[in-house]
């Protein structure tokens, strides 16, 4: 097990603390999750349904939920000195390092998961029961990707439950929230980016495999083997362009979301990155490549739905 102790020093400025907090929180990460909000805006915008403050209260509520996902599955990994390659992927982390402590990691989490739960109730009382079972949906994957007695990260469902969460809930979510109708447009526009989110997750746990073996953390590559794990990472990333290119043909998505396939050479850089998971120098620049394919492809997707509404 890892063991670290908290830093000594001279008291901060608030300048250091608001660099801590964010190194903490993951900051440029939570893009995962801004990014499919703003795709499910996007959607309900062309579909002439756009309202301003529902649309941020649900950002918020959305990217504090996933704030609060991350600061709990570090608070209970660094616990159980699970912590793999957590340092080399987010980069000089703060608890680690100790300049945090777990008990204000814990804080964190609480503040943020407040936060998220206060919009959703906003928008249970301004759109009714579906955003319910949405946000239970949601509070549930929050608190037990990693958490006990639960821990979904530790039964082989985590890579599923970022699908999930990352991919329909948050598309799927957006859109209903601003539109209160239902519709499969949201869904099939989220599958691509849903499983290049997960596939972060993946590419993660490939790395992770030695690590989670000992911890008994059953996760897809500890299940299955680092090697079928990789080319599912192959066959997951080709049925997502599959997907996409069915559905605009088929005409359930518009013809400009074939513009995500301009991700396809990222796509495959990142399983050959990912297929050489024997060398740990490569890690940092395979979880690089699968980070900014899920973030890219959603930026494409967003400005497909802008030049579609623009056009139409």
């Amino acid at each position: 097990m890892h063991t670290f102790s908290a830093k000594t020093s001279k008291p901060r400025s608030f300048k250091e603390w608001t660099v801590i907090w964010l190194k903490a929180a993951r900051a440029p990460f939570l893009a995962v999750s801004a990014i499919p909000a703003m795709l499910g805006g996007a959607v309900a915008y062309t579909h002439g349904a756009f309202d301003w403050t529902i649309f941020l209260v649900a950002f918020v509520g959305v990217v504090m939920a996933h704030s609060a996902a991350d600061f709990i599955d570090d608070y209970f990994d660094f616990k159980n000195g699970n912590l793999a390659n957590k340092d080399q992927q987010f980069h000089d982390s703060p608890l680690i390092r100790g300049e945090i402590t777990p008990q204000q990691v814990l804080v964190a989490f609480l503040l943020c998961m407040v936060i998220a739960l206060v919009c959703g109730v906003y928008l249970l009382a301004v759109v009714g029961m579906p955003v319910l079972i949405m946000t239970l949906i949601g509070t549930f994957i929050v608190l037990f990707y990693t958490s006990p007695p639960i821990r979904l990260n530790y039964r082989g469902l985590g890579e599923t439950a970022l699908f999930v969460a990352f991919g329909p809930m948050i598309v799927f979510g957006v859109y209903f929230v601003l539109t209160r109708t239902f519709s499969w447009e949201p869904l099939l526009i989220s599958v691509p980016l849903g499983v290049f989110i997960m596939n972060v997750g993946v590419v993660s746990n490939i790395f992770d495999h030695d690590d989670d073996v000992q911890s008994g953390k059953l996760t897809m590559p500890v299940r299955i083997g680092q090697g079928r794990s990789v080319r599912l990472l192959a066959v997951l990333t080709i049925a997502a362009y599959v997907e996409l290119v069915v559905a605009v043909f088929m005409g359930w998505l518009p013809m400009w979301s074939l513009l995500g396939l301009l991700t396809v050479p990222l796509g495959i850089r990142t399983v050959l990155l990912t297929a050489r998971y024997t060398d740990a120098q490569r890690y940092t620049a395979a979880m690089t490549g699968a980070i900014a394919l899920s973030s890219i492809t959603g930026l494409v997707l967003i400005a497909a739905y802008g030049l579609h509404s623009i056009i139409h």
